[in-house]
């Protein structure tokens, strides 16, 4: 038999600055001239820093011959496929992501799809590929997940955690519709329905799953590997006490700013960074909240920025890490601050404590 490798498929979003050197990108056109009038920003910027780091460890692995399928915003052709590092990328241009999409979306019409474009180009690509395996990271994202529903029985499938919409506690502490909590959840528990295996090292998650979603499902203890780099940071010179960010800051910027006007109270001079994307809609909430606690002047929003080292560089200037979590059991957050040696100040999850398990 012939020796060769593992073919394995990733179905997963991300977005980093090496990636988008190789990519055509549109410059010119009538939907980023709309938009441009609209005052919505074109840029992308770097997200799902995890996934970049798993595929740098993948880069390393011989025997293994890993395909990733990821779309991306603002693409000029359809599919994109190239070569990297010995990591096989298809990204593809998603539905939505042109003018009659959003105007659609504007007047309230089409908010709610089966993403069957993007379906069909994602099985297409894997079709051509005739992997081994096929791995979905992130069965909450139904715009790439529900890809896999119409996807052939032939292939194995293994599909990782991020997070489980359908823990009860999800809709309690994340700024969703009702509509779009329940439409996501229920592609969420096809998608885990139809799995071969479902890796979480999460135990709440299990349980949940075993009961309301799949009895017999099969779960491996399995995570990406996406650990830190060790950053020095003795050339930066501090200038807030705290930092909170995330992708976005409607996470939980709203709980850092409960807890550091606790902590103001006794600390007059005390300040906090918020670093993140945010819509105006949450800012002008934030703003109002910071008025009535009367501390606008020692909160400073330093908005999104377009490099996850930019992010990394913007948390050094601060003394302390505040990263109260809502729904992740552990975010990456909390791992990059501690990687850039900030003491990290969280909430008790079923995964922070274990943090401190050893030390």
């Amino acid at each position: 038999m012939e020796n060769r490798k593992i073919r394995i498929v990733w179905i997963c979003e991300f977005s980093n600055k090496e990636i988008r050197e190789k990519l055509h990108f549109e410059k010119f056109s009538l939907f980023l001239l709309i938009r441009k009038l609209l005052n919505k920003k074109n840029e992308v910027v770097d997200y799902c820093e995890w996934n970049t780091k798993a595929i740098k460890e993948f880069e390393k692995i011989k025997n293994i011959e890993l395909h990733i399928i990821s779309h991306h915003l603002y693409l000029k052709r359809k599919i994109e496929c190239f070569v990297m590092n010995n990591i096989h990328y298809h990204f593809f241009k998603p539905e939505g992501n042109n003018l009659f999409s959003t105007i659609k979306n504007k007047i309230g019409i089409g908010t709610k799809t089966n993403y069957t474009i993007n379906s069909k180009r994602i099985n297409e690509i894997i079709e051509k590929i005739q992997p081994d395996i096929v791995h979905l990271i992130g069965a909450e994202n139904p715009h790439y997940s529900s890809s896999v529903l119409s996807l052939d029985n032939k292939y194995p499938l293994l599909v990782s955690l991020q997070t489980l919409m359908s823990d009860p506690n999800f809709f309690k502490n994340y700024p969703i519709s009702r509509e779009l909590y329940d439409y996501r959840c229920e592609i969420e528990k096809k998608v885990l329905q139809k799995a071969d295996y479902i890796c979480t090292i999460g135990e709440i998650f299990q349980e949940i799953i075993l009961k309301d979603i799949s009895p017999n499902a099969k779960f491996l203890r399995l995570k990406l590997a996406a650990g830190e780099d060790i950053t020095d940071t003795t050339l930066i010179d501090k200038k807030y006490d705290f930092v909170y960010f995330a992708k976005d800051i409607n996470k939980a910027s709203d709980y850092a700013i409960e807890a550091f006007a606790i902590a103001k109270k006794k600390y007059k001079n005390i300040t906090l960074n918020i670093v993140g994307g945010y819509s105006s809609s949450f800012k002008e909430t934030l703003d109002v909240r910071l008025k009535q606690l009367g501390i606008e002047d020692s909160v400073t929003f330093s908005g999104k920025l377009p490099l996850h080292e930019d992010v990394l560089k913007e948390i050094q200037r601060s003394r302390f890490a505040l990263l109260p979590l809502k729904i992740d059991l552990v975010s990456g957050t909390i791992r990059e601050a501690m990687a850039c040696k900030l003491p990290v100040i969280t909430t008790i999850t079923p995964g922070t404590p274990k943090l401190n398990e050893k030390r």
